[in-house]
């Protein structure tokens, strides 16, 4: 199968690649930026265009991907710093890459969201249909585009799924920022000697290679029951006991 992955550089675009190469696909890469900064050697072809760009449509047409797949919670081009103006960018965006797919017609479109989109920890196992509760200008950015997503597939019946991944964390790359627990944990350790952690507030963990493994099974799998799945260990851990 031909797979469009569409976001920046990450642990997560790593990984994904990786697993699409693995399994015998043809890896197309849209990196939404102009810079040649991305290493391309396991991608069949990559267009560092932004994603706001007229050219989208004409990608879209050459391509003709069986699978794309949005990056969306861990595309790294966007700067939650800045978030008031990334969030209107983000959804710009978003709203050119799904207007092309829409006319295309083909394949199987994936949105990445994350845990992000419920707002504080939850004690609790969250199901597909509790209501969305983002906090933050990225977490509403993130449950727009699910509602996006929700929307261009019942107003014309297209194949959109969104997976929710709960609390990934993996190795940083050099000079890779992420965010997680686990990663938030150790910069605080190494800048003031201490952690700050509330014992009230329980999640799961998801380690990186396994939430791309079940990512690809709900990604490739020909008939799926559900639209949207979450993606979770379902280990709770606070974050008393993790740090």
């Amino acid at each position: 199968m031909d797979v469009l992955l569409i976001g920046g550089g990450s642990n997560m675009m790593n990984a994904m690649i990786d697993k699409c190469n693995k399994s015998g696909h043809r890896v197309f890469l849209l990196t939404g930026k102009r810079e040649r900064r991305f290493s391309d050697k396991r991608v069949f072809e990559r267009y560092n265009f932004e994603y706001d760009n007229e050219i989208v449509k004409d990608i879209y047409r050459s391509i003709s991907p069986d699978i794309t797949i949005f990056m969306g919670a861990y595309d790294t081009n966007f700067d939650w710093s800045t978030a008031r103006e990334e969030i209107v960018r983000y959804t710009t965006g978003f709203m050119n890459i799904l207007s092309a797919y829409s006319v295309l017609k083909k394949g199987r479109f994936v949105y990445f969201s994350s845990q992000e989109v419920f707002g504080n920890p939850h004690g609790e196992a969250v199901s597909e249909e509790e209501p969305l509760s983002p906090q933050g200008f990225k977490a509403m950015a993130l449950a727009q585009g699910e509602e996006i997503c929700s929307n261009y597939r019942k107003a014309q019946g297209l194949d959109i799924m969104v997976l929710r991944f709960d609390h990934v964390y993996g190795i940083p790359g050099k000079n890779q920022r992420e965010d997680n627990p686990c990663f938030r944990m150790c910069l605080e350790a190494l800048k003031t000697g201490s952690i700050s952690a509330n014992g009230r507030h329980a999640f799961s963990m998801l380690y990186l290679k396994d939430a791309i493994e079940l990512a690809y099974k709900a990604i490739t799998e020909e008939m799926p029951k559900e639209c949207c799945y979450h993606i979770s260990s379902m280990e709770e851990i606070d974050e008393l006991q993790l740090a």
